[in-house]
């Protein structure tokens, strides 16, 4: 590992497989990141990843030349897959890497469990982007955390000020437009999750507005080559290079050219020269090139042209996918999810129509007669403003979430309005729902705001967690915690990790197929499922609406062979590309063990939520057949089952 003025530096490389591995080895790096064959986020090229005995080889490789070595066990973990996951990084820890990169909590649960010896690194799937979520890690056994692709150098800096922790920073390479785990469109049209390496890049598609077609959420790709100084003030330990898919003869090149520019600097950092690996860089691009947000929100200037649309960046020539509409729930879609849940294909469930009608799950003890389960449905809405909470309580819903990430034009709840809704609830819960993602100035603006409900004794029945930092920060006030979906639960270890941090009731992921979601639901937690709604398919720090000249008083709408696309920007700046269809299990609520519905209101007119209201009360405990369900949903709206459907 290099060193400068006292503080470490490594050249982080990238290696898609064994040959590729070969050669970097011996380049200018100092370390090298690569993933095995299982749980790792680059599953969808072929001949690539490294088999259990290439990874041992691998290591012993880089040892010999002092070399550092990360394994990626960076995928979220199915079901399926927990039964492997404790051999495999028993595995690991034999093969001693320096250390693992991981996104999943249950992968942290179960190396802390298992007294894993080596480094435990939090990948840019954490989305790490506030303090408080460093801190969280840290107290969880993670040593270096790759930071969000939106954090700033100046967050950094701060970071390492008021963290422990060692920071890595992508400094080259192929850039996602959405925040880190947060984007489930891939999953939602394909089956094919973006947060479990097989995204197939709805991104780099082509969109029309006033027909004119662009690429608006193409993101060029990042080169900090100029900038190595910078990030060293700033902190940062290691220097990423993104890559793992790239060949082997570009890939040595890249990490020598960033190899000799962070010698020349350490030798001479008056008059070290840069211009040369530059000049390179540029010469070998296939994207043009952008510092991304190491500077600040950097707009359109992020947004690339070259070659979009032409599959020139992929090793196929082709695009990963076309513009694609998404799916109108048919029949035979609900019927298979309803056989899955009866028990007839998920594993470790009995038939419904066995003697038993309890469902045993492989991992608890947790079981629901059908009985039990009409009685512990209860329903929750998640509102945007009055009228809407309104509705709610005049529907007698069971608990409303107060949503900080309001749509603009509207405002944000006042304490004068949550005040109003106390007193109006009667039995209806009122929660708050917290900003999707929070920066170190939202989290101490909600220490705040939380010390002045005490002082206008205004009291909450609890929050909706939606990230890491945030249940962290505010687990000391005393309220009711209950993680949303952006948590990205996918198994029911992770639950258990986020129950020990203190939550209290959870959501699933939104792209989990429904295999997986019965085998989650059946595990001995409380969960609450998002059962319909408008969903939030891409959240993007990129500014849309600045992009296209246009106010949020207009609705900004993009469109290509595959439909119209509905962005919506929120009070907090965030934009959301929304489906466009409501996902919904509506047809399938009777059969679906969970103790509570959510409805998310975000994108629905007063008459439309009356009637989901009203939809779901009509069928939670009738005796409604699937299709009867599915006739009334058509009558109501068009929905799509997304990712369940898979």
């Amino acid at each position: 590992m290099r060193n400068f003025n006292g503080k470490k530096i490594e050249l982080l490389a990238p290696a898609g497989n064994l040959e590729i591995f070969k050669g970097i080895v011996d380049s200018r790096c100092d370390a090298i990141y690569f993933g095995g064959q299982r749980m790792n986020m680059r599953m969808i090229r072929k001949g690539f990843n490294f088999s259990d005995a290439e990874l041992k080889e691998a290591v012993e490789l880089a040892k010999e030349r002092e070399k550092a070595t990360y394994i990626t066990v960076n995928n979220l973990i199915d079901a399926n897959e927990l039964s492997e996951l404790d051999d495999y990084l028993l595995l690991l820890e034999d093969i001693k890497p320096t250390g693992i990169i991981v996104q999943d909590m249950a992968v942290l649960e179960r190396a802390n469990a298992l007294g894993l010896t080596i480094e435990k690194h939090a990948s840019v799937m954490f989305n790490v982007h506030n303090t408080e979520m460093i801190h969280a890690l840290e107290s969880l056994g993670v040593s270096r955390v790759v930071l969000s692709r939106e954090a700033t150098l100046v967050d950094a800096a701060r970071f390492k000020r008021e963290a422990n922790l060692e920071l890595e920073y992508f400094t080259h390479g192929d850039m996602c437009i959405a925040h880190g785990a947060q984007c489930y469109y891939s999953a939602m049209l394909f089956g094919m999750s973006s947060n479990r390496g097989k995204c197939l890049k709805p991104c780099r598609w082509w969109f029309e507005r006033e027909g004119k077609q662009e690429f608006p959420l193409a993101v060029k790709d990042m080169s900090m080559i100029a900038h190595l100084p910078e990030m060293i003030h700033a902190g940062i330990t290691s220097f990423k290079i993104e890559g793992r898919m790239r060949e082997r003869d570009f890939i040595v090149n890249l990490i020598n050219h960033y190899g000799d520019v962070l010698d020349a600097y350490i030798a001479d950092p008056v008059s070290y020269d840069y211009k040369g690996s530059e000049a390179w860089i540029y010469e070998n691009r296939k994207r043009d090139l952008s510092t991304a947000y190491a500077f600040g929100t950097p707009g359109v200037a992020n947004i690339n042209t070259r070659y979009e649309g032409t599959g020139k960046f992929y090793s196929t020539g082709k695009m990963f996918s076309t513009p694609t509409a998404e799916s109108k729930i048919e029949l035979h879609q609900v019927k298979n999810i309803k056989e899955v849940f009866a028990g007839k294909t998920a594993k470790g469930f009995t038939d419904k129509n066995s003697e038993s009608d309890e469902l045993p799950s492989n991992n608890s003890s947790r079981s629901f007669s059908n009985t039990e389960r009409l009685e512990k449905h209860k329903l929750s809405v998640r509102v945007m403003d009055m009228a809407q909470a309104r509705i709610a309580f005049d529907k007698k819903v069971d608990r409303i979430y107060l949503s900080a990430d309001v749509f603009e034009p509207k405002t944000p709840f006042t304490l004068s309005q949550i005040k109003e809704l106390i007193r109006e609830k009667g039995d209806t819960e009122v929660y708050w729902s917290l900003p999707k993602m929070m920066s170190d100035a939202q989290i101490e603006t909600y220490h705040a705001w939380f010390k002045r409900l005490k002082v206008e004794g205004i009291h909450l029945d609890g929050l909706l967690i939606t990230n890491l930092g945030a249940l962290h920060a505010f687990k000391g006030y005393g309220y009711k915690m209950i993680g949303d979906y952006s948590l990205n639960l996918f198994n029911d270890i992770a639950v258990k990790g986020y129950e020990q941090l203190g939550l209290s009731a959870f959501t699933p992921s939104i792209e989990i197929p429904a295999e997986h979601l019965a085998n989650l639901l059946a595990s001995d937690y409380e969960f609450e499922v998002i059962s319909h709604g408008r969903l939030t398919s891409m959240y993007l720090s990129h500014d849309l609406y600045k992009a296209y000249g246009i106010s949020t008083d207009e609705a900004l709408i993009l469109e290509n062979e595959g439909g119209k696309y509905l962005i919506r920007k929120d009070v907090n700046g965030m934009c959301h590309l929304l489906m466009q269809m409501d996902y919904s299990l509506v047809p399938l609520l009777n059969d679906l063990p969970a103790s509570r519905f959510r409805i998310e209101a975000q994108e629905m007119s007063s008459e439309k939520l009356m009637a989901v209201i009203d939809l779901h009360q009509e069928i939670l405990g009738s005796d409604l057949t699937v299709e009867a369900a599915l006739n009334a949903l058509n009558a109501v709206t068009d929905a799509t089952l997304g990712a369940t459907r898979f």
